[in-house]
């Protein structure tokens, strides 16, 4: 019995972070709920399901950094969302509120926090690409947009603030302030063209979609980068014939938001669990946006812009790391790293 006893408590330490998880994931599933549900309840549904995307993107960094840094992102979202109103249809004010957004994001890797803070440049993206209207008045429409999406991110940040007094948190490696500018500066440099480019020509959910791939790609570090660029490649395509075949297979568009909801909480189990590649939790998260975005009749034209608009994103991201290498390299060197 005594030596069994050391083999039971790695046993009982997994079983415990597996509920662990299963309980966030729980959670989480029902905060993701929550902007559903009540915009269908108050009869703004479209402005409910804008709204997944910032309880996320509060959730995450809450949840890996701190509450502190989930209601930064909640002050980022909620301002840019207003502003995001305000410029509706301007592509270079629409182009200088993404670029903004993003620098900002990628500064905060200097204390190794960029990739908790992700969502914030893909959520504000999906705000400027496909605005939500509450009310007729532009002033109005950009005040109540502030506070819902403000409301919407500091939500999750409770959330995630709760769940991360469940589980383990990982340490934060901070980064010199000349691979941080390069990564900052680069990242709203690629937004903004996009953004730009995105809102010019009427590219909607596209438009969303390219802005999502450069944020998700473009990485502090190129071998991060090269890696996301094949395995969201492939997740991406594996993620189009899921949703295809449930759209060939549950024609109810209200039994495909479950689904979707359903497969957003997976994604987000599969996030937290580490020793999981990167390609399953794109092949998860493709199918659950598309999902939740789409309708059976939009379907087609969706799944199509999405692929460009990936394989535009991840052209570009590429170009941008390839004129990178000898800036990132000279920083590896002065730090004493074999990888740049």
């Amino acid at each position: 019995m005594t030596n069994a006893e050391p083999a039971a408590h790695p046993a009982r330490a997994r079983m415990k972070k597996t509920l662990g998880i299963t309980a966030a994931t729980a959670v989480i599933g029902v905060a993701v709920a929550i902007p559903l549900i009540l915009g269908a309840l108050l009869g703004y549904p479209q402005v409910g399901g804008a709204m997944i995307l910032p309880v996320i993107a509060g959730l995450v960094p809450a949840m890996m950094v701190g509450l502190r840094t989930g209601l930064i992102a909640a002050a980022m979202i909620g301002i840019a969302a207003g502003l995001s109103a305000l410029v509706d249809t301007d592509p270079i004010l629409s182009a200088l509120l993404m670029a903004t957004v993003a620098l900002a994001t990628g500064i905060s890797c200097r204390w190794g926090i960029s990739k908790n803070l992700v969502m914030v440049p893909i959520a504000v993206g999906f705000f400027i690409c496909l605005p939500s209207t509450v009310t007729d008045d532009t002033a109005s429409n950009a005040l109540l947009l502030a506070v819902i999406a403000f409301a919407s991110t500091a939500w999750g940040g409770a959330v995630g603030w709760v769940i991360a007094r469940k589980i383990h948190t990982p340490d934060h490696d901070k980064e010199t302030w000349q691979r941080t500018w390069a990564y900052a500066v680069t990242l709203g440099l690629l937004t903004g063209v996009a953004a730009y480019i995105s809102v010019s020509g009427q590219w909607g959910q596209a438009g969303a979609w390219f802005i999502l791939t450069l944020v998700i790609i473009f990485q502090p570090y190129l071998k991060d980068s090269w890696q996301r660029t094949w395995q969201r490649a492939a997740g991406t395509l594996l993620g189009l014939g899921v949703a295809y075949l449930l759209h060939v297979l549950i024609p109810w568009s209200g039994v495909l938001t479950i689904v979707g909801m359903v497969l957003m909480v997976v994604a987000m189990n599969v996030l937290m669990r580490k020793t999981i590649p990167y390609w399953v939790y794109t092949s998860i998260l493709t199918p659950a946006i598309i999902l939740l975005v789409t309708t059976p009749t939009t379907f087609d034209k969706m799944e199509t812009a999405r692929l460009i608009a990936t394989l535009s994103g991840a052209a570009l991201a590429l170009i941008a790391e390839a004129a990178l290498v000898p800036l990132y390299r000279s920083d590896a060197r002065r730090r004493g790293q074999t990888g740049h």
